[in-house]
Protein backbone atom coordinates (compact mmCIF):
# COMPACT_ATOMS: atom_id res chain seq x y z
CA UNK A 1 0.00 0.00 0.00
CA UNK A 2 1.59 3.17 -1.14
CA UNK A 3 2.34 6.11 1.96
CA UNK A 4 -0.09 8.47 1.95
CA UNK A 5 1.59 12.51 2.68
CA UNK A 6 0.06 14.71 4.70
CA UNK A 7 -0.22 18.42 4.00
CA UNK A 8 2.78 18.82 6.33
CA UNK A 9 4.79 17.00 5.15
CA UNK A 10 4.42 18.37 1.14
CA UNK A 11 4.63 21.42 2.51
CA UNK A 12 8.26 20.16 4.11
CA UNK A 13 9.54 18.91 1.14
CA UNK A 14 8.57 21.93 -1.45
CA UNK A 15 10.07 24.72 1.20
CA UNK A 16 13.07 22.77 1.30
CA UNK A 17 13.82 22.36 -2.19
CA UNK A 18 12.26 18.71 -2.70
CA UNK A 19 9.03 20.18 -5.03
CA UNK A 20 9.44 17.37 -7.61
CA UNK A 21 10.81 14.47 -5.46
CA UNK A 22 9.36 11.16 -6.11
CA UNK A 23 7.39 9.94 -2.63
CA UNK A 24 7.31 6.76 -3.19
CA UNK A 25 11.23 6.73 -3.00
CA UNK A 26 10.73 7.72 0.28
CA UNK A 27 9.30 4.53 1.69
CA UNK A 28 7.99 5.27 5.51
CA UNK A 29 11.66 7.46 5.76
CA UNK A 30 10.34 10.61 7.95
CA UNK A 31 10.85 13.81 5.85
CA UNK A 32 12.82 15.11 8.32
CA UNK A 33 15.63 13.28 7.55
CA UNK A 34 14.69 13.16 3.66
CA UNK A 35 15.45 16.76 3.82
CA UNK A 36 17.78 16.91 6.29
CA UNK A 37 16.21 19.84 8.37
CA UNK A 38 13.14 20.48 11.19
CA UNK A 39 11.09 23.17 12.44
CA UNK A 40 11.51 24.02 15.89
CA UNK A 41 10.15 26.99 17.63
CA UNK A 42 10.28 28.28 14.01
CA UNK A 43 14.08 27.73 14.04
CA UNK A 44 15.28 25.28 11.71
CA UNK A 45 17.44 22.90 13.11
CA UNK A 46 19.73 20.12 11.12
CA UNK A 47 18.70 16.29 11.75
CA UNK A 48 19.77 13.25 10.76
CA UNK A 49 19.57 9.39 11.69
CA UNK A 50 21.87 10.36 14.98
CA UNK A 51 19.47 12.85 16.29
CA UNK A 52 15.73 12.69 17.39
CA UNK A 53 13.61 14.63 15.25
CA UNK A 54 12.22 17.54 17.39
CA UNK A 55 8.47 17.45 18.17
CA UNK A 56 6.09 20.15 18.13
CA UNK A 57 5.07 19.18 22.15
CA UNK A 58 8.54 19.60 23.40
CA UNK A 59 8.42 22.85 23.01
CA UNK A 60 6.56 23.98 25.73
CA UNK A 61 9.79 23.03 28.14
CA UNK A 62 11.55 26.44 26.55
CA UNK A 63 8.62 27.98 27.19
CA UNK A 64 8.35 26.54 30.65
CA UNK A 65 11.96 27.59 31.50
CA UNK A 66 11.87 31.03 29.83
CA UNK A 67 8.89 31.61 32.40
CA UNK A 68 11.34 30.48 34.80
CA UNK A 69 13.68 32.22 34.48
CA UNK A 70 11.45 35.61 34.67
CA UNK A 71 9.91 34.68 37.46
CA UNK A 72 13.04 33.87 39.73
CA UNK A 73 14.63 36.93 38.27
CA UNK A 74 17.87 35.24 36.81
CA UNK A 75 20.06 38.04 35.43
CA UNK A 76 22.48 35.06 34.06
CA UNK A 77 20.65 31.75 34.31
CA UNK A 78 23.23 28.39 33.94
CA UNK A 79 21.15 25.75 32.02
CA UNK A 80 21.97 22.05 31.56
CA UNK A 81 20.28 20.61 28.25
CA UNK A 82 20.90 16.47 29.41
CA UNK A 83 20.82 14.38 26.18
CA UNK A 84 20.12 17.30 23.59
CA UNK A 85 20.43 15.34 20.51
CA UNK A 86 20.13 18.02 17.85
CA UNK A 87 20.51 20.94 20.32
CA UNK A 88 16.44 22.12 19.62
CA UNK A 89 15.89 22.76 23.42
CA UNK A 90 19.05 24.40 24.74
CA UNK A 91 19.66 26.14 21.27
CA UNK A 92 16.19 27.77 21.10
CA UNK A 93 16.36 29.04 24.67
CA UNK A 94 19.65 30.44 23.46
CA UNK A 95 17.87 32.31 20.63
CA UNK A 96 15.28 33.18 23.51
CA UNK A 97 17.11 34.32 25.78
CA UNK A 98 19.44 36.32 23.32
CA UNK A 99 16.51 38.41 21.79
CA UNK A 100 15.80 39.56 25.86
CA UNK A 101 19.65 40.28 25.88
CA UNK A 102 19.89 37.78 28.69
CA UNK A 103 23.12 36.68 29.15
CA UNK A 104 23.42 32.67 29.49
CA UNK A 105 25.84 29.72 30.32
CA UNK A 106 24.21 26.68 28.59
CA UNK A 107 25.74 23.23 28.41
CA UNK A 108 24.22 20.81 25.84
CA UNK A 109 25.22 17.21 26.87
CA UNK A 110 24.65 13.81 24.74
CA UNK A 111 26.28 10.29 24.69
CA UNK A 112 26.18 10.28 21.15
CA UNK A 113 29.07 12.25 19.70
CA UNK A 114 27.48 12.33 15.91
CA UNK A 115 24.15 13.86 17.84
CA UNK A 116 26.78 16.65 19.20
CA UNK A 117 28.38 17.23 15.83
CA UNK A 118 24.70 18.02 14.56
CA UNK A 119 23.70 20.37 17.77
CA UNK A 120 27.53 22.62 16.99
CA UNK A 121 26.30 22.90 13.43
CA UNK A 122 23.11 23.95 14.30
CA UNK A 123 24.62 26.76 17.29
CA UNK A 124 26.84 27.91 14.16
CA UNK A 125 23.52 28.64 12.19
CA UNK A 126 21.23 30.02 14.29
CA UNK A 127 23.43 32.23 17.22
CA UNK A 128 25.69 34.61 16.25
CA UNK A 129 28.56 33.66 18.59
CA UNK A 130 28.67 30.44 20.42
CA UNK A 131 30.72 32.26 23.62
CA UNK A 132 28.81 30.83 26.87
CA UNK A 133 27.63 27.75 25.06
CA UNK A 134 29.64 24.17 25.94
CA UNK A 135 29.38 20.98 24.49
CA UNK A 136 30.01 17.68 26.50
CA UNK A 137 30.22 14.07 25.86
CA UNK A 138 28.46 12.23 29.03
CA UNK A 139 26.19 10.23 29.73
CA UNK A 140 23.53 12.11 31.20
CA UNK A 141 25.43 14.34 33.64
CA UNK A 142 28.55 11.69 34.81
CA UNK A 143 31.22 14.53 33.13
CA UNK A 144 29.32 17.55 33.53
CA UNK A 145 31.74 19.89 35.79
CA UNK A 146 30.95 20.35 39.57
CA UNK A 147 28.70 23.66 38.92
CA UNK A 148 25.27 24.54 40.10
CA UNK A 149 22.29 24.36 37.51
CA UNK A 150 19.75 27.40 37.25
CA UNK A 151 17.69 25.19 35.04
CA UNK A 152 18.32 21.44 33.87
CA UNK A 153 16.31 20.38 30.58
CA UNK A 154 15.87 16.95 30.07
CA UNK A 155 14.15 15.12 26.82
CA UNK A 156 15.69 11.28 27.67
CA UNK A 157 14.41 7.92 26.22
CA UNK A 158 11.02 8.09 28.20
CA UNK A 159 9.11 4.97 26.03
CA UNK A 160 8.20 1.66 27.36
CA UNK A 161 10.19 -0.76 26.04
CA UNK A 162 7.48 -3.16 25.03
CA UNK A 163 5.29 0.25 23.29
CA UNK A 164 8.53 0.21 20.76
CA UNK A 165 7.55 -2.02 18.16
CA UNK A 166 3.38 -0.25 18.07
CA UNK A 167 4.97 3.19 16.81
CA UNK A 168 4.19 4.19 13.82
CA UNK A 169 7.10 2.66 11.05
CA UNK A 170 8.61 6.42 10.62
CA UNK A 171 9.73 6.29 14.24
CA UNK A 172 10.62 2.69 15.38
CA UNK A 173 12.09 1.93 11.76
CA UNK A 174 13.98 5.36 11.56
CA UNK A 175 14.71 7.18 14.66
CA UNK A 176 17.48 6.15 17.12
CA UNK A 177 15.90 3.41 19.47
CA UNK A 178 18.54 4.76 22.04
CA UNK A 179 16.25 7.61 22.00
CA UNK A 180 12.92 6.47 22.63
CA UNK A 181 13.11 3.61 24.73
CA UNK A 182 13.07 4.49 28.57
CA UNK A 183 13.49 1.02 29.75
CA UNK A 184 10.54 -1.55 31.16
CA UNK A 185 8.07 1.49 32.26
CA UNK A 186 10.01 3.91 30.58
CA UNK A 187 11.40 6.07 33.04
CA UNK A 188 15.21 4.12 33.48
CA UNK A 189 16.99 7.65 32.16
CA UNK A 190 14.70 9.90 34.09
CA UNK A 191 14.96 8.22 37.68
CA UNK A 192 18.76 7.55 36.80
CA UNK A 193 19.01 11.86 35.75
CA UNK A 194 16.44 12.33 39.22
CA UNK A 195 19.28 10.67 41.44
CA UNK A 196 22.09 13.41 40.17
CA UNK A 197 20.28 16.00 40.32
CA UNK A 198 20.90 17.00 43.99
CA UNK A 199 24.64 17.65 42.69
CA UNK A 200 24.13 19.53 40.37
CA UNK A 201 20.53 21.55 40.72
CA UNK A 202 20.44 25.29 42.13
CA UNK A 203 19.03 25.35 45.20
CA UNK A 204 16.26 27.76 43.94
CA UNK A 205 16.84 26.00 40.72
CA UNK A 206 14.40 24.07 38.48
CA UNK A 207 14.53 20.79 36.86
CA UNK A 208 12.23 19.89 33.47
CA UNK A 209 11.92 16.53 32.14
CA UNK A 210 9.44 15.10 29.26
CA UNK A 211 8.05 12.34 30.43
CA UNK A 212 5.29 9.95 28.73
CA UNK A 213 1.88 10.26 28.70
CA UNK A 214 0.69 7.63 30.94
CA UNK A 215 3.41 8.62 33.69
CA UNK A 216 2.50 9.76 36.74
CA UNK A 217 4.57 11.12 39.94
CA UNK A 218 4.40 7.69 41.43
CA UNK A 219 6.43 6.44 38.69
CA UNK A 220 9.56 8.71 39.62
CA UNK A 221 12.26 8.91 42.14
CA UNK A 222 12.09 12.24 43.37
CA UNK A 223 15.23 12.96 45.46
CA UNK A 224 14.57 13.39 49.55
CA UNK A 225 13.37 17.38 49.65
CA UNK A 226 12.47 18.12 46.27
CA UNK A 227 8.70 18.46 45.02
CA UNK A 228 7.64 17.35 41.94
CA UNK A 229 4.52 18.40 39.67
CA UNK A 230 3.27 17.61 36.31
CA UNK A 231 2.25 19.87 33.45
CA UNK A 232 -0.13 19.24 30.65
CA UNK A 233 1.05 19.89 26.84
CA UNK A 234 -0.32 21.96 24.38
CA UNK A 235 -2.54 19.07 23.96
CA UNK A 236 -3.63 18.95 27.48
CA UNK A 237 -1.56 15.92 27.53
CA UNK A 238 0.15 14.85 30.77
CA UNK A 239 4.04 15.49 29.54
CA UNK A 240 6.36 17.12 31.59
CA UNK A 241 7.82 16.68 34.52
CA UNK A 242 9.03 19.74 36.85
CA UNK A 243 11.36 19.17 40.25
CA UNK A 244 12.97 21.44 42.00
CA UNK A 245 14.17 21.94 45.73
CA UNK A 246 11.42 21.99 48.44
CA UNK A 247 11.95 25.06 49.46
Amino acid sequence: MSRVFSAYELNHLKNNGFKDIDTDSIGDSPVEYVTGHAEFRDLDFLVNPSTLIPRLESEKIVDLALQFISQENISHPAIADVGTGSGCLGISLAVSLSKKQIPYTIYLSDISEEALKIAGQNADNLLSSRVNLFFQTSSLMTNYPKIRFDVILANLPYIPSANISTLDSSVKDFEPVSALDGGPDGTHFINLLLQEIPDYLNSRGLAIFEINDTHAIEDFHIPNKFKAEIKNDTNDVPRFLLVNPNQ
